[in-house]
């Protein structure tokens, strides 16, 4: 039988994994973002809660991590492009997701 500090030790890095794993950090918002940015441009429309989702993720990004300002230039352009691509599906853009003109009423 193993002493019951090695469970102990076990548990607590167990639990230190599934924290640094699943709980969101402002660095991995950005990362999303990034990657969420080009299917967010190419879509056609956003359905009102997946915006919704989007915008809680823009705001949880938005929080300074007060480090590198490369990282700091990297947020801020991601999420004007995020931004932008969302008011372009909301009509206040000058383009379609085709790179067309918007159609004559």
């Amino acid at each position: 039988m193993r002493p019951r500090w090695f469970v102990l030790a076990l548990v607590a890095v167990v639990c230190v994994l599934i924290a640094t794993t699943f709980v969101p950090t402002p660095r991995r918002d950005v990362a999303v973002l990034d990657r969420l940015a080009p299917r967010i441009e190419r879509a056609n429309t956003l359905a009102p809660e997946t915006r919704e989702a989007i915008m809680q993720l823009v705001d949880r990004a938005r929080a300074r991590t007060g480090g590198d300002p490369r990282y700091d230039l990297r947020r801020s352009v991601t999420i004007e492009r995020v931004t932008e691509a969302i008011k372009v599906k909301d009509g206040g853009g000058e383009l379609s997701s085709t790179g067309q003109g918007l159609p004559a009423r």
